[in-house]
């Protein structure tokens, strides 16, 4: 199962969920609203008061009061769904909310803990190989046991969260499963799924709540308190059976997931022994991964490994995701064998070399080169299927491009006021003139102007921002967005209107400048609208945005040359509408017309996708060579279309 079959599964298990929890509340609203029948029913008066006979039941007395009974259940349905709602806002703000819940710590590019570095590595790592920006990263220092997990609305929210235990018992290696395993969840849309979970498990579990503390508050002697105990008691047993049979559909859904995302970690490293490793150590600990955190019941289903003991298993055994890596493996022999792992890794780690000395930045620099004619070969129509899926060899040139990164830039990442200064610095323009005047319209007023300090931090950034190679411009700003995230909203919406400002201060906005705009726009202001990943729309909706995004990209790919660009634009429209293409045309005012192209084309459903990046692909490589401009732009495509693209080099391919 490829990225595009992932997504579109994805898409259809959350219709499934929805479905299968609609039934559930429905079942609860409507045995609640039966249950307070019960008491009308029950009431000496009823008589009286309705006019009606003995031997009424909940049924026939809604039938003969269909305003109460509807009141009724619209009651406990406004209950159930606005607590649904809160708990999703309250989890509005990424993964890094879900992260804190728990008592988790940012971890910081400055830190000296070395095992923290190494998270950290691996982490960026595997978002540069994986084309996702830079998630947050957190630590559960208190917890000792091995787990781990990723949490967030889409990749641009993400926060990747690790226990103390994962860091003190894992080798580099076994960390890299871990953490492949992950970015799986972030990659295939599970997070979407797990979020939403939250939400609708925690409206059901509120009417047991709800129950609880009506039989708390409930009088002992006065006229009513048997009443007001019957009804709390009813609300409390519904209220925890509606959240067991949340719990059980969350669990099915979850352990397939579990499995897809043990799969796709072994395909990212191509290593399944890292990963076995990680379940090994687990099953030789007496804990098996359980967190002592409070509220850990409520991403019980997110978690590397279950996190707490439960009858709803939300993951499959250890002994089969082990059997499931290697089919040799015999589960009966587990705890025999996770045994015999721990004392060997205990024995090698008192004679364990010390690790090689960093390399130096121009070595990196020439390791990017020497593997860069290794991925230029992918420039074909197979390019598109490794979207959402990194292998070794992109997973070693993110490695590189990370150590070949100026040493200057770790003291931006971890700031949001210095991530914005070299994120503004990246756009200026290296023309003294032209800069000047950008300069100016930073300080203007009546524009989004920046305060005198963050100016001053501006111009500090601005040789760190000259000396970044071009092919590093846009990794280097990936790195500042887990910082770029922590700004107010109001403060994101002023950065992101700055940029454009920026782009269009000499009235011609260049590629990079449109390409930085929108990753900027959809990393840190469209996130906030947790909007769905993929849409319904098939490309023969698309015709006119899928004319300006080709004839753009084309363009690009042959400036002043506009018999190259045509065929180019033919090689990969010609594979997207087949029985009538738009003519090739750039308009003066692409900027605006590409930006709402994209915005349209990002309702496709994932397999329209996978075709589009196909021709994309196609009219790139249709002259045999890759120009910076036409890789920036895919991996900004992809980036909006939400299907992020691995590391793609420019250059000529072989």
């Amino acid at each position: 199962m490829n990225f595009y079959e992932r997504q579109a599964a994805a898409r259809l298990h959350s219709r499934w969920l929805i479905v299968a929890f609609a039934l559930a509340i429905t079942v609860v609203v409507l045995v609640l609203t039966a249950c307070v029948l019960m008491v009308f029913v029950a009431r000496e008066d009823i008589e009286a008061t309705h006019g009606v006979g003995a031997g009424m039941n909940p049924l026939n007395f809604a039938m003969a009061n269909p305003d109460l009974a509807v009141a009724t259940a619209l009651f406990w349905l406004a209950i159930i769904m606005g607590a649904s709602v809160l708990k999703s806002l309250g989890l509005r703000d990424g993964g890094g909310s879900v992260a804190r819940a728990l008592g988790g710590t940012r971890v910081d590019r400055s830190t000296t803990d070395p095992d923290l570095q190494r998270l950290r590595n691996v982490v960026e790592e595997m978002a540069l190989a994986s084309g996702v920006p830079v998630p947050e990263t957190y630590v559960l220092d208190d917890e000792h046991a091995i787990n781990a997990f990723a949490a967030g609305h889409s990749p641009a929210n993400a926060a990747v969260t690790v226990t103390r235990g994962t860091l003190n018992r894992l080798t580099r290696e076994e960390l890299q499963g871990v953490i492949a395993h992950e970015f799986s969840h972030i990659l295939n849309g599970d997070m979407r799924l797990n979020i939403r979970m939250i939400g609708w498990l925690y409206g059901l579990m509120v009417i047991a709540i709800i129950g609880r503390t009506a039989l708390r508050l409930a009088p002992g002697s006065r006229k009513g308190g048997a009443a007001m105990v019957a009804t709390g008691a009813a609300m409390m047993v519904l209220g925890y059976l509606g959240l067991g049979l949340g719990r059980l559909i969350q669990a099915g859904v979850s352990r397939q997931r579990e499995r897809l995302a043990d799969a796709s970690a072994v395909q990212f490293t191509r290593n399944p022994q890292g990963l076995k490793g990680a379940f090994l150590k687990i099953a030789a600990m007496p804990v098996h991964g359980r967190l002592g955190a409070g509220r850990v019941d409520e991403i019980a289903h997110m978690l590397f490994v279950p996190g707490i003991s439960s009858l709803l298993a939300t993951h499959p055994s250890l002994g089969e995701r082990i059997q499931a890596l290697d089919p040799q493996f015999d589960p009966r022999r587990l705890t025999q064998e996770a045994a015999e792992y721990l004392r060997a890794w205990e024995r090698a780690r008192g004679v364990q070399p010390p690790g090689s000395p960093p390399a130096a930045a121009g070595e990196c620099a020439s390791g990017v080169e020497r593997l860069q004619s290794q991925l230029l070969p992918a420039v074909a129509p197979e390019l598109a299927l490794q979207v959402g899926n990194p292998d070794r060899l992109q997973i070693a040139v993110a490695r590189e491009m990370r150590l070949a990164l100026p040493a200057g830039l770790l003291s931006h990442m971890d700031s949001p006021p210095a991530a914005r200064a070299l994120m503004l610095a990246v756009l200026l323009a290296r023309e003294p003139a032209a800069r000047a005047q950008q300069l100016a319209l930073i300080g203007a007023p009546g524009t989004a102007a920046l305060s005198p300090e963050a100016g001053a931090a501006l111009a500090a950034a601005l040789p760190l921002a000259d000396s970044l190679s071009p092919w590093l411009r846009l990794p280097a700003v990936l790195e500042l967005f887990p910082a770029l995230r922590r700004l107010a909203r109001g403060e994101r919406i002023q950065l992101s209107g700055l940029v454009m400002q920026l782009g269009n201060s000499d009235r011609s906005v260049d590629l990079f400048e449109f390409c930085l705009a929108r990753l900027v726009f959809n990393s840190l202001i469209d996130e906030l609208e947790g909007r769905q990943a993929h849409g319904p729309a098939a490309l023969g909706t698309s015709y006119r945005p899928l004319g300006v995004l080709f004839s753009v990209l084309a363009w690009h790919g042959a400036p002043g040359d506009p018999a190259a660009a045509a065929r180019s634009f033919q090689a990969g429209i010609a594979r997207v509408l087949t029985q009538r293409q738009p003519p090739f045309e750039v308009p003066a005012d692409w900027p605006r017309r590409l930006w709402t192209a994209l915005t349209q084309l990002e309702g496709l459903n994932p397999i329209a996708k996978r075709s589009l990046i196909e021709a994309l692909v196609a009219t790139i490589a249709h002259d045999e060579q890759v120009t910076l401009g036409e890789a920036e732009l895919l991996r900004t495509v992809c980036a909006v279309l939400q299907c992020p693209l691995p590391p793609l080099l420019p250059g000529v391919q072989r």
